[in-house]
């Protein structure tokens, strides 16, 4: 199966930013193999089970990196992506 390179432009918000600076090397290498598949694929990137969720103003999505790593988004203009924040359960 072959998936079609997208190439989206991620955003990470300061908050994102202070969250995967605090992170293990361990744990920010998950995310940066999560975030460099979803820059080039999109949500179509069928491991990253994504899940989309309503909002005041907005939708936001989510997507596990892993069983136990997700990060939130909201898509912007010119194929841009912006990372809202991390969370992992």
């Amino acid at each position: 199966m072959h998936i079609q390179s997208i190439k989206f432009r991620l955003i990470f918000a300061a908050k994102t930013q202070k969250q995967l600076d605090s992170l293990s090397p361990k744990d920010r290498k998950k995310y940066d193999k999560a975030f460099e598949c979803f820059a080039n694929h999109g949500s179509i990137y069928r491991s990253l089970r994504t899940h989309r969720y309503r909002c005041k103003d907005a939708e936001l999505w989510s997507s596990s990196a892993s069983m136990a790593k997700r990060f939130y988004w909201r898509y912007m203009e010119d194929m841009s992506i912006i990372i809202t924040h991390l969370d992992s359960h």
